[in-house]
Parts: C-alpha cells; structure tokens; sequence
C-alpha cells in the first residue's frame, strides 16, 4: 500500500498501519479502517472519523495497488519573516511510515538552510507540525 499525507488544521495524533489496514488513534481513542475490500476504479466517499476527526480523505486501488492519502495536521510556520506554507506529501510506502515525523511538506522556504519541521503549538493554543528556526547550538 501507497500512503501520503495531506496537511490539515487537524488529524489523528497518529497511524498503525499492517497490510492494508490503517488505524487512526486520537486522544487514546483508535479508528481501523480495513481497506482490503476496496475495489478497482472504486468511488470513495468517507470513512468513519476517529473521535470526530478525518483521517483518511482518499482511497484509490490503480493496477491492484491501494493508494491512501491520510491527514496530518500542521500549524502556521514559527520562522521569522517567513510563511512556510504546506503541501501533501510524495507517495511512500506504508510500511516507511514513522509517527514520529512530519511527512507533509513545507513550502515557502527555498534558499533558508536553518529551519527544522518540529512539534509546536500556535498563539490560539492549537499544537501540529510547524516551521521554525533552528536552535542555536551552544559550544
């Protein structure tokens, strides 16, 4: 199975996948999603929220292969004098899926080689992925 990931102002905390299994878990509550069935040239119309959150907004099965676009929620860039803005992901391969990093993709931030894509929370207390400038390292 193919996943990517589609930024968004909110998603489940994070993802197991096995197979063609995804299961969604926001706030110790999980969400599993057995995509196994879904056929060729299907029509997706929604899957069940997890905890009244989305976490799968596309399915497509292509030659016999399960493509899955989930959300992962990010917030406004902490860069100074920069808007980092987002996009979805590259397709990778499910089994490369690591909860503990951002796979949506910053944009906005050509020619800046000192930021790094960290957990934060934003002015309104909303926390996500964001942009920020890297910490000074002390010698």
């Amino acid at each position: 199975m193919k996943i990517k990931f589609l930024a968004t102002g909110q998603s489940p905390d994070y993802y197991t996948v096995s197979g063609e299994t995804i299961t969604a878990h926001y706030e110790g509550v999980s969400e599993t999603y057995d995509l196994s069935a879904f056929p060729e040239a299907g029509v997706f119309q929604s899957a069940d929220p997890v905890n009244g959150i989305t976490a799968i907004k596309h399915v497509d099965r292509i030659d016999g292969e399960l493509k899955v676009t989930l959300c992962q929620q990010v917030i406004a860039g902490q860069y100074p004098d920069r808007k980092a803005h987002w996009r979805e992901s590259e397709w990778m391969d499910s089994e490369s899926y690591d909860p503990q990093a951002c796979h949506a993709i910053p944009t906005g931030m050509a020619s800046v080689d000192d930021y790094e894509i960290v957990r934060g929370t934003d002015v309104a207390g909303f926390d996500g992925w964001t942009v920020r400038k890297k910490a000074e390292e002390v010698a």
